[in-house]
């Protein structure tokens, strides 16, 4: 099996490389990949930020693979495996940058859109372009694209399958921060090693709540939201901060 996903760790760092020139198009063998080193990371205490990005300069990922067809799997299995894994990418717990290093396209974008912030690199596209191929997302992007840029917005941009330049991604709120060539990965970095040094406990709720289904009633949400503040109060890293802040230094938080 060739190394499809590429792990990297640097200190609280893990970095993921979508590792299939020419295209770093989605397959089997990438989204098993991807499970395993998610799983890994999910369970590993160092790891405090993730960034997942592709290899080359030009393209992040053009989506599936549509020559392999659906191996073993109907089509409804197939998309569902796609759909779990990006799932797993948005409730990993952990802050997730997507840095685009090249076009983000298809499955490319709703995998983008599945992390909890989109660096870009300038040059780059972005966009669900299904309908081109008379077809329409499948993992996710249905969902997601609406969340981010509002309804009116994600329906033009996926019936009519376009692909949005990065200045216009960021003006509508698909994307968060525009990188100039040769800064992407050095800007996703200083940013991962920020959120490292957040509370990990604290960190993880927020995640949690903030990717809850918005079907949950308001009411349901804030009920958990003080649950997972009640759980705060008890944590070593709250008296670490409030240590800290009186001490008038900077906290260390150990996730305890």
């Amino acid at each position: 099996m060739s190394d499809a996903i590429l792990f990297e760790q640097k200190g609280p760092v893990a970095i993921l490389t979508i590792n299939r020139p020419k295209a770093n198009q989605l397959s089997h063998e990438v989204f098993e990949q991807m499970r395993k080193q998610l799983d890994m990371i999910e369970m590993n205490k160092e790891i405090r930020a993730v960034i997942i990005t592709g290899a080359g300069d030009k393209i992040f990922s053009a989506g599936a693979d549509l020559t392999q067809g659906f191996g073993d799997f109907g089509p409804v299995d197939f998309l569902k495996r796609g759909q779990d894994i990006w799932n797993k990418v948005e409730d990993l717990g952990k802050p997730v940058i997507a840095a685009l290093n090249g076009h983000a396209l298809g499955g490319g974008c709703e995998l983008a859109m599945a992390c909890h912030f989109r660096f870009i690199k300038k040059g780059a596209r972005i966009g669900l372009t299904e309908t081109n191929l008379g077809i329409m997302p499948g993992y996710g992007g249905t969902l997601r694209m609406v969340r981010l840029v509002g309804r009116p917005k994600a329906l033009e941009i996926m019936l009519l399958g376009r692909q949005l330049e990065a200045e216009e991604a960021l003006e509508i709120g698909l994307v968060d921060k525009i990188c100039e060539e040769g800064k992407l990965m050095d800007e996703a970095l200083e940013f991962a090693e920020k959120l490292s040094k957040r509370p990990p406990i604290a960190v993880r709720a927020i995640l949690k709540l903030v990717s809850m289904s918005p079907s949950i009633s308001p009411e349901q949400h804030l009920k958990i939201e003080r649950e997972e503040l009640a759980k705060l109060f008890t944590t070593k890293d709250m008296m670490e901060g409030m240590t800290a802040f009186a001490q008038k230094r900077e906290p260390v938080f150990k996730g305890e």
